[in-house]
């Protein structure tokens, strides 16, 4: 019986020594190293070199094992300064580090991120700055066009804000319809939501408007193009329209730690921040536009 315990206690400590090389491949707790701490408390007769060879094990898999875990497992008698040195202070330097290495890993992807969503969003306000390739003008079936007006600089009937963008109008005829594109520059290092040029009020019922399409974000030092849809009856327009115009944007909340826009690139209507309403100068749609003139 002896003999059975010894070679039991020896392949308990074999099998420790060989765990302790790392080729460990399974464990309870999903920790492959707690067991080594069992064995080597409950291997050796002397508690003091089992305690030894447990903090041993602590020291040199402190990076992997389950330090709540393993700590348990010690015997409560153990004094805190025989764990300081071997285990407890590398722990804690090494949490640190790691703490740090995904600071600066969350810094970088973040940024990559706020890269990524600026690029997709320049190609979509590219995109849609050109009137073919606008979806929600697609299904209107404007047909050939007839005329389009030299650009003109639209122009605040009062004293602007701040953050009132840089803005030129083209009015784009069609046989039903009036487009007018309202093409808008960010004038300072403030990105602006749901920018559109809306059409408040038209003086002749032959102009009624139809469609809007704004620029959902328009980040800084970017050009980009929000338009005005009117159902036009040519026939029905009595020479000269006067058309009452307003340019709605929203100043968004910004992220206090990175300062860009809480709600980047989000679906019209559904940004957070400050809406600004600013009243333009009247435009003037004539009949003979119409007419290619």
């Amino acid at each position: 019986y002896e003999k059975q315990q010894v070679h039991s206690v020896y392949e308990r400590k074999q099998s420790f020594n060989q765990l302790i090389g790392g080729k460990s491949k399974g464990g309870e707790d999903g920790c492959a190293y707690l067991p080594l701490v069992r064995i080597a408390l409950e291997s050796d007769q002397d508690s003091e070199r089992g305690i030894a060879a447990a903090i041993k094990v602590l020291s040199l898999r402190r990076e992997t094992i389950n330090r709540g875990a393993a700590l348990r497992l010690l015997p409560k008698n153990v004094p805190v300064s025989a764990l300081a040195r071997p285990f407890l202070i590398p722990a804690l330097i090494d949490s640190e580090s790691q703490s740090r290495r995904l600071t600066v890993a969350s810094s970088l992807l973040r940024a990559k991120y706020v890269r990524l969503k600026h690029a997709l969003t320049e190609a979509q306000i590219k995109s849609q700055s050109y009137l073919p390739n606008v979806p929600a003008l697609q299904s209107l079936n404007l047909g050939d066009p007839v005329y389009a007006s030299k650009p003109f600089k639209a122009r605040p009937s009062n004293m602007s804000t701040l953050h009132f963008p840089d803005v030129t109008i083209t009015k784009h005829f069609f046989s039903r319809y009036v487009v007018i594109q309202a093409t808008a520059t960010t004038t300072d290092e403030m990105s602006l939501n749901d920018v559109q040029l809306v059409v408040a009020e038209s003086s002749d019922e032959a102009l009624l408007p139809s469609v809007n399409v704004p620029i959902k974000t328009l980040p800084p030092r970017i050009t980009g193009s929000s338009w005005c849809v009117l159902a036009a009856s040519p026939q029905r327009l009595d020479g000269t329209a006067i058309l009452v115009c307003e340019m709605h944007y929203t100043v968004p909340a910004l992220d206090s730690a990175t300062n860009v826009p809480l709600n980047f690139n989000t679906a019209s209507g559904s940004s957070s921040g400050r809406p600004y309403v600013e009243e333009l100068q009247d435009i003037e749609i004539r009949r003979a536009e119409f007419d290619g003139f």
